[in-house]
């Protein structure tokens, strides 16, 4: 498993940054974040970072526990690295 990550625990209060922002900071990650802002480029879209590891499963506590406590927030996960290698092509 990877290295989970809370916000709340690095620094006390999570502070809203972009998807954008995100991904420089948590490169090839997966984060689960809290939305606070939408919009039609995913990467303008806005919120408190709740998560984050290298390991997608490391996520899903987090979201159960969030989930509970906030049953009407919408909540983005994603992966801010490349998910397919350079290189490699996939055939559907």
């Amino acid at each position: 498993m990877g290295s989970l990550k809370t916000s709340r625990r690095e620094t006390g209060k999570p502070r809203i940054q972009t998807v954008a922002e995100i991904e420089r900071a948590y490169p090839d990650e997966w984060v689960l974040l809290e939305i606070t802002r939408d919009a039609k480029d995913y990467r303008r879209v806005a919120g408190r970072l709740l998560a984050h590891s290298r390991d997608r499963a490391d996520l899903d506590a987090p979201y159960q526990h969030f989930r509970a406590d906030h049953p009407h927030t919408r909540v983005f996960e994603l992966f801010t690295g490349e998910l397919v290698p350079e290189g490699v092509v996939v055939i559907l």
